[in-house]
């Protein structure tokens, strides 16, 4: 028995042009349908998508959570076992001799900025919803 080559290669058609260029159209307009026919379920029987939805929350958390909680530890010790890792320090990013673009500070803004972003953006949606 042979092993085959790994299927890598899909031949997805997308728009050439007009508002979906360069984007699939059938699996752009399947996502907004779906997502719209979620929406005006939610606005016109909030009872009743509240109920499925939190079972199928439910079920996914008694399904996952442990899961969850292993791949998450097993991530943080291989995050640890990184940092302590010496020789990850000195792995270079670019060309040989060439100065970084930004300080040590800068990432760390940047980062931190990102952070802040990602939240801001998470909880100023969430928080009005969970009232």
């Amino acid at each position: 028995m042979t092993i085959r080559e790994p299927f890598t290669d899909l031949e997805i058609k997308k728009a050439a042009s007009r508002f979906y260029k360069d984007y699939s159209v059938p699996i752009a307009l399947v996502s907004k349908f779906t997502m719209a026919l979620l929406v005006i379920w939610a606005l016109f029987w909030p009872a009743n998508a509240n109920g499925v939805l939190g079972s199928v929350n439910s079920q996914l958390l008694k399904g996952f959570n442990g899961f969850y909680i292993v791949i998450v530890g097993l991530f943080a010790f291989f995050l640890l076992v990184l940092a302590v890792l010496p020789q990850t320090g000195r792995r270079l990013m670019g060309p040989e001799g060439e100065k970084p673009e930004f300080s040590n500070f800068s990432w760390f803004s940047m980062m931190f900025g990102a952070g802040l972003g990602v939240g801001l953006m998470v909880f100023a949606t969430a928080e009005p919803l969970g009232l």
